[in-house]
């Protein structure tokens, strides 16, 4: 890694208050953070999106760790002296909402693929805090406000099998496949945690969403963003980084 970010990394790994959750043993995934040691103290920091492509729907969690918006006050205020501070957000600082999910025809897009699309909005949880371009990870080149962008991406792998009850047999096919960003997420892939940028052997470059800034308690425009899955996929689960500095408005 280069400029600064050891760091960081020190700062974020002491921020999280419990260990990244254990990866499945039949999960197929692009990209993996797991198989990239730099990024898997981010893991904790990232929420969960999970899609159901059978229930047509998307759920979202928090993120099992804090953010740097816990060196606020209660008040929402920065402690003496500290002014900015880049931040991977939790759900101390904001909320991610998911709304009008939509599958649409195999092939439709891509060859041999189902684009899936939902909105993001984000909300901005905390009092008179602004929230601003992230100074950590590296914003893109000319884009502002907050960053969100998709560390990992996993389809969910299921055996299925044959099961009876009260004279009914149900049959559940076999899933499994890949799923990836679309093109709905309107960044190109960016490197948000070295400067080494992104070619073929890049292992940490991802597409993005830029929300701009937000004010205090407000929430932003909804965002489309989608992934392009197998039609043999049927859930996926997403680790979303939310990332701005903080800014006290009376500043």
């Amino acid at each position: 890694m280069q400029r600064s970010q050891i760091g960081w990394c020190a700062l974020f790994t002491c921020l999280a208050s419990a260990a990244c959750t254990s990866a499945l043993p039949t999960e197929s995934a692009l990209p993996r953070t797991d198989g990239n040691s730099a990024l898997s103290p981010f893991r904790s920091s990232a929420f969960a999106v999970e899609i159901s492509t059978t229930r047509r729907q998307v759920r979202v969690s928090a993120p099992s760790a804090a953010s740097a918006a816990s060196l606020f006050s209660a008040a929402g205020a920065p402690e003496p002296g500290t002014g900015l501070h880049a931040s991977l957000l939790s759900s101390d600082a904001v909320e991610i909402l998911a709304s009008n999910y939509s599958a649409g025809a195999i092939g439709g897009t891509v060859p041999g693929k189902i684009l899936i699309t939902f909105d993001l909005t984000i909300v901005n949880r905390l009092r008179e805090v602004r929230l601003i371009t992230p100074t950590f990870p590296y914003p893109p080149a000319n884009v502002t406000g907050i960053q969100a962008f998709p560390l990992e991406v996993v389809a969910l792998t299921t055996a299925g099998g044959v099961t009876a009850t009260s004279g009914v047999i149900t049959v559940a096919s076999p899933r499994a496949g890949t799923a990836v960003p679309s093109a709905d997420w309107d960044g190109a892939p960016h490197s948000f945690f070295n400067d080494a940028g992104c070619g073929a052997t890049a292992s940490d470059c991802f597409r993005y969403e830029p929300f701009g800034a937000l004010e205090a308690q407000a929430a932003s425009a909804p965002r489309r963003v989608g992934f392009l899955v197998d039609p043999t996929v049927g859930d996926v689960r997403i680790r979303i980084i939310v990332a701005a500095d903080l800014q006290s408005r009376t500043r």
